[in-house]
């Protein structure tokens, strides 16, 4: 049986479905890393060439990757209709016959590039979404989360952000976040209304971080350290900025 994967955005003259073919077996298991990618469409997207860095980075990125799951940070991730479900980026041996790695090399070359499109028809769809306005960071690293793997299984995100998280539950251009009592009072919250990502032995690579967020060197080293023991309260390991 062939699994279908149903891609949802507004466009201006309304509600597009576009349908993409997954050829994997269901239920077959791909074995290998569980990915999530993660980018921001945002005030960061007209701060920053985002598309620049989805090229340079992402196709090192889905290498080592056998199943990516997709979130574009929005106003709010759970509000928004620019989703895609998790893809196999592997072939199984339904797709290659008699498993020729030939024909295996070229089906998993050909949906990492199927998946870079996809993440552009997101950022595409989420400059349809305006409202509400903000920018859910967390929302869209735990949707990129539960999306990736199952529970106890780890999942390596790649972030493109700025990471300035603006939203009611927690605006990071205005919140006191100048000492770590009062940060971890914030993730505390965040806990307790199952925000917090559960990232045990994951891996975190943020590109952008602070990116025209303020210029006052002390509020960047705040949201460094927030940030960093946000992660560290996932059960992560020290996410990479790069």
């Amino acid at each position: 049986m062939i699994n279908r994967v149903n891609f949802r955005f507004l466009a201006a003259t309304g509600l597009l479905v576009l349908t993409f073919a997954l050829t994997g077996c269901q239920g077959e298991e791909i074995p290998g890393r569980r990915c999530g990618l993660v980018v921001d469409a945002t005030s960061f997207a007209r701060n920053t060439d985002v598309p620049e860095k989805v090229k340079k980075s992402v196709p090192l990125f889905l290498s080592d990757c056998a199943l990516v799951s997709f979130a574009v940070i929005t106003g709010s991730v759970a509000q928004s209709n620019c989703r895609h479900s998790p893809m196999n980026l592997v072939a199984t041996s339904r797709d290659s016959q008699n498993d020729n790695p030939v024909r295996a090399k070229q089906i998993n070359q050909a949906r990492k590039v199927e998946a870079m499109s996809v993440m552009d028809e997101l950022m595409t769809c989420a400059k349809t979404e305006t409202k509400p306005p903000g920018s859910d960071v967390i929302g869209a690293i735990l949707d990129a989360r539960l999306k990736a793997s199952s529970v106890g299984e780890p999942a390596h995100l790649m972030i493109i952000s700025d990471m300035a998280n603006r939203t009611e539950e927690l605006d990071l251009y205005k919140a006191d976040i100048s000492s770590l009592n009062v940060r971890n009072n914030i993730i505390s919250a965040i806990k307790a209304s199952n925000r917090l990502p559960n990232l045990a032995e994951s891996t975190v690579q943020i590109i952008g971080f602070g990116i025209k967020v303020t210029p006052e060197k002390v509020r960047q080293q705040q949201l460094l350290e927030f940030w960093q023991e946000f992660f560290a309260a996932a059960g992560c390991r020290q996410p990479t900025f790069l």
